[in-house]
């Protein structure tokens, strides 16, 4: 799953421009904002880690999901949780992973949401289980959003980051048929480093010829597996890399699909704007374990808030420390954002992402998209 899940999609990302699993905010190229977030009362959307089962094994996943069994919660207790949202006026669910589709109850959870407390969902999927009878039965129980994530074009080049075989390649692709057919809003998602950038390109072009409207472009964040060196030098950039810049700026100029970077790509051209901080303002994390983190791009244990085994989630919602970054004093980032003329209007890009590259939450954002 893309990070920063995330890693989610334009409407189970928070009310900005911005996707989902999905909480982290897509980025487009629109009028700066004030980064100042004022609280909100009720956690909007929540990203939900329903398993951390999957079926593949990225090198890159950034919860380390696996095809073991982990500890998950029942129907009943994720039902418990959705009265609690829905009190909270919560009304958007990003459900992530691992791979959410093997819960088989996933669709039970989607319908008692909405009918519970009209609440919307979302999915983000690596899309190898997600045939015609399953799509429509997600659809059925109120589907409104979907990410599939995709990281290559061929079967070879998706193997490399996905280690998906063949057979699940076309079957990925077969499902981005199936949805891009559906009253869903479909988006594919591509994590995107220095091994594959050039396949990039190709990507928008499949997504062109399939009849998907979002390509949401994922940047390389080393949490999870992707902490390894291995994978850390296959997928980094290096900073101030012409190419990435040249890329990025030439896929926003694209009429169709529509192109969109996450947070982990930093400010975008020509106005370097960026969203203002949602981390436990408008959004929180779930994991599978019960843990409340802020955002997900906060997963590091020291951003736990709480675990709703231990106290309620309402408690968790008020703590002072679900706001800590979203508050952080960003004058006192050091390095080359000091001093940016830029910095007025991105103060910095997402600090979980900066803190995932560097362990400093005042480091200046390794990767800068600055002409």
């Amino acid at each position: 799953m893309c990070v920063v899940i995330v890693r989610l999609w334009s409407e189970v990302q928070l009310t900005a421009s911005r996707s989902q699993n999905v909480l982290t905010l897509s980025q487009s190229h629109s009028n700066c904002e004030s980064m100042t977030s004022k609280r909100n009362d009720r956690p909007d959307a929540v990203v939900w880690e329903i398993t951390r089962r999957c079926n593949l094994t990225c090198p890159h996943c950034y919860t380390a999901a696996t095809t073991k069994d982990f500890p998950e919660m029942t129907t009943r207790e994720c039902m418990d949780i959705i009265d609690v949202l829905s009190t909270m006026g919560t009304t958007l669910i990003g459900w992530t992973g691992g791979e959410p589709l093997l819960r088989n109850d996933l669709e039970d959870l989607m319908d008692y949401a909405r009918e519970k407390g009209k609440i919307r969902s979302g999915i983000t999927t690596n899309g190898v289980l997600l045939d015609e009878e399953r799509a429509k039965s997600l659809t059925q129980a109120g589907l409104d959003s979907l990410q599939i994530s995709l990281d290559g074009t061929t079967p070879e080049k998706n193997y490399r980051l996905r280690r998906a075989s063949d057979e699940e390649f076309r079957k990925v692709i077969e499902a981005i048929r199936i949805c891009a057919s559906l009253d869903v809003k479909l988006h594919v998602a591509m994590v995107l480093g220095k091994e594959n950038l050039a396949d990039g390109w190709e990507m928008l072009k499949l997504a062109h010829r399939e009849g998907v409207g979002v390509v949401r472009f994922c940047g390389f964040v080393p949490t999870g597996r992707g902490k390894h060196k291995q994978v850390i030098e296959r997928l980094q950039f290096s900073s101030d890399s012409l190419a990435v810049q040249q890329f990025v700026y030439e896929a926003m100029q694209l009429p169709s699909p529509k192109v969109s970077f996450d947070p982990a790509w930093g400010p975008l051209p020509p106005d370097y704007c960026f969203h203002t901080c949602q981390a436990g303002v408008g959004t929180f994390y779930l994991n599978c374990f019960g843990d409340v983190y802020p955002c997900t791009s906060l997963l590091d244990k020291r951003f736990v808030v709480g675990n709703i085994k231990e106290r309620s989630l309402e408690d968790i919602w008020n703590d002072p420390k679900m706001t800590e970054i979203a508050t952080l004093p960003r004058e006192q980032i050091h390095g080359r954002c000091n001093g940016c003329r830029h910095f007025q209007n991105c103060l910095g890009g997402c600090r979980g992402i900066t803190f995932a590259h560097t362990g400093d939450l005042f480091a200046s954002l390794p990767l800068c998209l600055k002409l």
